[in-house]
């Protein structure tokens, strides 16, 4: 719990007792100003009751949320009620002692009388100062409670933040290692093939691509353009592997191209649709990666017309999962992965909500 909070706690318990005291003097006095029997050292001996009482207060408040913090769940509750009637009878007896000195009241009874005028005037005080304590503590206790569960509901958002950034960073490091993993592959396939040329310009820009994606925060976001760089930098290494088998088709609309996404988002369905339509394939195969806003939705399209399958089926591979998982932990139920496997091709469709990047990023 932060300073702050205690602090506003702090304030919002003696602003509670200064009322709650306020109208118990109120009350105590009424009767004797109705009455018009109200004398100057009637009213000095309540003002000091009340004093006392909201200074007893602010003390028990002070102690309880001490314990709260030092003493175990099970004790609490007891320890608290002990305090509590312990402040009362404190109380009860230094009015006692008030009334002795500021009105020199003393109470005759009847010889045999089982109960003392001193007896008599403490239990009185009990029965007009147990309802103020008891009326503070309620309102102590529910004030409590409700900080509590705040500080619950603080952490558990905090936690689930936590969650979230570990997830992401968890979907991230499933991304990377495939990707370096596809890139090698295609560096040896041109090595084997005698390509050492054109290996070379693909190690060039695989360094590149990852000095500029590793610097990235797990839950960044990029624009569409950035994005879409990032998957035409993997293209241009899988390009050299497959050469005429590969054909690149990226459309961006000029009003996207600051439209924000999760950094990476793309590359799974770009690695899918490389491995499953262009790599098995033995024509050349389009790749296409589209942009487009209806309705105020930001959809996103990546098809290719390799090898295909019975029509209306979806993938369930892991770059899916990944990308559905990523989804979800950005938007929640705002966002939706739709695949559907072609008989020439497989299409996926990414449907989030539209927003664009900061112009100071």
């Amino acid at each position: 719990m932060t300073s702050n909070s205690r602090w506003s706690f702090a304030a919002l318990a003696v602003v509670f007792a200064l009322l709650l005291w306020s109208l118990a003097f109120a009350c105590y006095i009424a009767p004797g100003v109705a009455t018009g029997q109200q004398r100057a050292q009637d009213t000095a001996y309540l003002l000091t009751t009340v004093a006392v009482g909201f200074a007893l207060s602010c003390g028990f408040c002070g102690v309880v949320t001490g314990l709260l913090r030092r003493v175990s769940e099970r004790w609490r509750m007891g320890l608290a009620a002990a305090l509590l009637v312990a402040l009362i009878l404190v109380h009860a007896t230094i009015d006692l002692m008030m009334i002795e000195q500021y009105l020199k009241a003393k109470v005759v009874l009847p010889d045999g009388a089982r109960v003392s005028g001193q007896g008599l005037l403490f239990l009185n005080n009990l029965l007009m100062l147990s309802p103020v304590y008891l009326m503070y503590a309620v309102g102590l206790g529910f004030g409590l409670s409700m900080r509590a569960v705040h500080e619950r509901e603080r952490r558990l958002a905090a936690a689930l933040a936590e969650a979230q950034t570990a997830q992401l960073a968890a979907l991230r490091l499933q991304i990377n290692p495939h990707f370096l993993f596809n890139s090698l592959n295609a560096v040896m396939s041109l090595v084997g093939s005698g390509r050492n040329r054109d290996a070379e310009v693909v190690v060039s820009r695989l360094a590149e691509f990852f000095r500029a994606t590793l610097a990235s925060e797990p839950n960044a976001m990029a624009s569409l353009e950035d994005e879409l760089d990032v998957v035409g930098a993997y293209l241009e290494i899988e390009a050299a592997r497959f050469g005429e088998r590969l054909r690149v088709d990226i459309e961006l609309p000029d009003g996207l191209a600051g439209a924000s996404v999760p950094h990476f988002l793309l590359q799974p369905l770009v690695e899918n649709a490389i491995k499953h339509g262009v790599a098995p394939s033995k024509r050349p195969v389009t790749l296409t990666v589209c942009a487009a806003a209806p309705n105020g939705r930001l959809r996103l399209v990546v098809a290719d017309d390799g090898a295909g399958g019975a029509p209306g089926t979806a993938g369930e591979g892991v770059g899916l999962r990944n990308v559905a998982g990523r989804l979800k932990a950005h938007y929640g139920a705002g966002a939706a992965v739709r695949a559907e496997r072609l008989p020439r091709g497989f299409r996926v469709e990414l449907d989030l909500p539209l927003a664009f990047v900061s112009e100071g990023r």
